[in-house]
């Protein structure tokens, strides 16, 4: 009975610090892109799904699809300037949910106020010809972006760290935008107030 128990409280800890699972690939619905926790001086940068389950899932083995249906073209104006020429096609993940479409935002709501803001970077991407990745926000009237992250290389336009970093406690959604269909790698690294990181994690983007 003692080897039973014993057993049984073995796996629950195998459990409980196991690595996120991978989910496949995620088409559409809410999700986290970046999901930051602060858990025991570990910072972890993961998924995190809603549907069909609450659960973390690791970036590794897992895609993150814009079907062909997200295409839409750049606004004219030079606030839009760095999603691209005017008129021209871009991939986006949408900031307002569409039940067709993925819903991609980010999550520190497990990260104590003390290690906030947390840092985010876009450390490298692989990308197709002509392929980039851009991450903004919108509000106000008119709408005009901000953007958190860019990979354009556009003069001006990169981002490569998020500007004054993602306060603890935070739970947003943005516009996750990709320049060319194909397939993108990803790689960001998290990084709380005291300096403990994530590490770097690479993410797959399916786009088109």
């Amino acid at each position: 009975m003692r080897r039973l128990v014993t057993a049984v409280a073995a796996f629950a800890f195998i459990l409980s610090n196991a690595v996120p699972a991978s989910a496949a690939t995620i088409h559409s619905g809410h999700v986290d892109g970046f999901d930051i926790d602060y858990v025991n001086g570990v910072l972890t940068l993961d998924i995190k799904t809603y549907a069909p389950v609450d659960d973390d899932v690791s970036p590794s083995g897992t895609t993150l699809a814009l079907s062909a249906a997200s295409a839409t073209t750049v606004p004219s104006g030079a606030a839009w300037s760095c999603l691209g020429a005017a008129g021209s096609t871009v991939y986006v993940a949408p900031q307002s949910q569409n039940a067709n479409l993925l819903y991609a935002g980010w999550n520190t709501q497990d990260v104590p106020a003390a290690q906030g803001p947390v840092a985010l970077e876009l450390v490298s991407a692989t990308a197709p010809a002509g392929g980039w990745f851009a991450l903004y926000t919108t509000g106000g009237f008119p709408a005009a972006p901000t953007f958190r992250l860019s990979g354009n290389p556009a003069a001006g336009c990169g981002v490569a760290s998020w500007p004054g970093g993602i306060a603890a406690g935070t739970h947003a959604h943005g516009n996750w935008a990709f320049s060319a269909a194909g397939t993108y790698a990803l790689t960001f690294r998290a990084t709380a107030a005291n300096g403990v990181t994530s590490g770097a994690v690479t993410y797959t983007f399916q786009v088109g």
